[in-house]
């Protein structure tokens, strides 16, 4: 270099230190640097600024000690961001083979779509490092130098086989199936595929669905299992926001109660102190991950929640072990975390999420509104608070519930509606007449049979008399049935549609439908559908959701909203047949769980009159204009 002039060292100089490798950085430095929020996936555009509680796992998405890491999560939280960031992050910085596996084709296309395109588009740091032949440039699949980006769908074993990855994704986990092809576990299929690479890594991320059916669950519980822990702004306790201290205040005004779910706050459940949503994002600044995993060391379990015992180090809030459960006897870190690479697992809601609607006051209105519904109680636990929703066993004895029937022949003074359901069998039509009150509160007034074939004409003008009876509340006032719905399934559907032409103003028909099966399914109980061929007006019942509603029902307390009333007109036979069937879990052909309920007796017309029933209130809450029975 001596011998060399001032201009030729100069040269030199910037060709070693071009050559000079890049000091190693990780997903959250380049998203802060990088990141942008594209509008076709983001209400609010522009640069990405990370909440605090995703900076660990934005981190751990380029960790070389992490083999697994699992996000078991509501919506509302991020995720899709910091699956899309850490894509960018493994084009450009530590470009590798990745490949990303949706619940099927379809959503693997609208991921490349909707996300991966726009992310390319609008940073081209990362998007210039796309080839862009053909060959190498295409919807699902997109080369870089070092390596591919392709999105899967994740139900065909085939979309496994011959892949070869370092970094694999598993998006929305709960929603793959069970046994892919017969062919096994889509995670163990997924991670054979990184066993080339000694720093692969498989990520995975859901909104939970049922209990001891959860895929995420189960693969959460193989991790450390870190929930986030943030202080009290008063007392300065560590503690995990949990739904449970959320308290709504609530007052009795002439008998009815009134949630005020504006002044919703967080107790503290050390010094019980009210905490305002304002307080959240200053308490998440300060908020720590920490491990949750029980585990054995010197003798003993020992449980980190109770303990209270993790490794931090003040000094630098980036060290890798922070957070990790310590022996309360020897002081080293989980036994669990000591051998091999780490398995990592982090569980957020709604709660600790920074989105406009997702304030501790909507989430208690969002709450509210899913009591005494189980299937909105059902989504809400799934993805808001990021809670497997656990089925009841309900056992329900015929002899508890004919002692709770009640000595009434009335239509109670503060009945909104009567209603008229008829199952139709080919030797009678059986009805049920029920009167329905606020808080879907129910009093069954009389079941009965018409006893003849439906082909015959008197049998049908029977019933019409039926519904054309005069009923009376404790009062005295003449009440009517507003509206009947007929069954028409079975061997008699064209003399029910007969009929019903005849009548279209008070009777309705309805048919059951009983494979609204899948654990996501957003229809509703009730649904007007027009045949196709005759043009005739039909109510469609989503029967199994249904059933999960009055079962639930059916165990309620007489005080509580939503419970069946039965008088004494109503026989042990009845009541047999309410509790004539019993909800599985099987496996379809394509192995997703599905649920569904089994006869555990020959009949149970009852048991489908209260389901068209419920439906039938259902429909007519959404058609009339201020008729709402879910008030409280």
């Amino acid at each position: 270099m001596k011998n060399l002039t001032y201009k030729q060292q100069r040269v030199i100089s910037e060709i070693f230190k071009e050559l000079k490798p890049k000091p190693k950085t990780n997903t959250l430095e380049f998203a802060k640097e990088h990141g942008y929020l594209s509008a076709e996936s983001s209400a609010i555009t522009g640069r990405f600024v990370p909440f605090a509680y995703q900076e660990d796992i934005l981190r751990d998405t380029s960790c070389d000690d992490i083999e697994l890491l699992v996000w078991m999560k509501s919506t509302r939280v991020g995720y899709t961001k910091i699956v899309n960031f850490s894509v960018a992050y493994d084009i450009v910085e530590d470009p590798c083979p990745q490949i990303i596996f949706q619940p099927n084709d379809s959503k693997a296309g609208e991921w490349s779509k909707k996300e991966l395109k726009p992310l390319l588009r609008d940073i081209p740091y990362v998007g210039d490092c796309i080839i862009k032949t053909r060959e190498e440039n295409n919807l699902n699949y997109k080369a870089y130098p070092g390596g591919f980006i392709e999105s899967r769908g994740g139900k065909s074993a085939n979309n496994y086989a011959s892949a070869t990855a370092k970094k694999i994704r598993l998006d929305e986990y709960d929603r793959f199936p069970d046994d892919v092809d017969g062919e096994g576990d889509p995670y163990e299929l997924a991670k054979k595929r990184t066993e080339s690479y000694w720093n692969g890594q498989v990520m995975i991320g859901s909104t939970p669905t049922i209990k001891y059916h959860s895929k995420i669950e189960t693969k959460f519980n193989e991790t450390d299992m870190k929930f986030r822990y943030l202080p009290c702004p008063k007392c300065g306790h560590y503690q995990i926001l949990e739904f449970k201290n959320l308290i709504i205040p609530q007052e009795y005004r002439d008998g009815v109660k009134h949630w005020h779910t504006e002044d919703t706050k967080m107790k503290c459940i050390n010094c019980e102190e009210l905490i305002s949503h304002d307080h959240k994002k200053a308490m998440d600044k300060k908020g720590k991950w920490r491990q949750t995993k029980p585990f054995y060391c010197c003798g003993k379990w020992q449980d980190p929640k109770e303990n209270r015992h993790w490794f931090e180090n003040k000094d630098n809030e980036h060290d890798k072990r922070n957070g990790e459960a310590l022996c309360i006897e020897c002081g080293l870190t989980a036994e669990y975390n000591r051998i091999g690479r780490k398995k990592r697992g982090y569980h957020i809601w709604a709660g600790y999420s920074f989105q406009p609607n997702t304030t501790w006051a909507k989430i208690a209105e969002t709450f509210v509104n899913s009591l005494n519904d189980a299937e909105k109680m059902k989504s809400f636990k799934n993805t808001w608070l990021a809670e497997t929703w656990e089925e009841k066993a309900v056992t329900l004895n015929t002899n508890n519930l004919m002692n709770n029937a009640e000595d009434y022949d009335y239509i109670p003074n503060d009945a909104k509606i009567l209603l008229m359901t008829v199952d139709t069998q080919d030797d009678r039509l059986e009805y049920l007449i029920k009167a329905w009150c606020d808080g879907e509160t129910s009093y069954n007034i009389r079941a009965g049979k018409i006893m003849g074939d439906p082909i015959n004409m008197f049998v049908w003008d029977k019933l019409l008399e039926v519904s054309q009876e005069d009923f009376y509340t404790q009062d005295g006032k003449k009440v009517n049935i507003y509206r009947s719905f007929i069954d028409m399934g079975g061997h008699k559907t064209d003399e029910v549609k007969n009929f019903v032409k005849k009548h279209p103003s008070k009777f309705v028909l309805l048919k059951g439908d009983d494979k609204e099966v899948k654990t996501n399914d957003s229809r509703p109980i009730a649904t007007l559908k027009q045949a196709k061929k005759d043009e005739s007006i039909i109510m469609w019942v989503a029967t199994t959701k249904a059933k999960d509603i009055i079962f639930d029902r059916l165990a309620l307390n007489v005080d509580d909203d939503g419970y069946i009333h039965h008088n004494n007109s109503f026989d042990e036979e009845w009541f047999n047949q309410l509790t004539a069937e019993k909800k599985i879990f099987k496996k379809n052909k394509r192995g997703f769980l599905e649920q569904t309920y089994i006869k555990t007796r020959e009949r149970n017309e009852a048991l489908d009159l209260e389901v068209y029933q419920l439906a039938a209130v259902k429909l007519l809450q959404q058609q009339i204009k201020n008729f709402d029975l879910s008030k409280k």
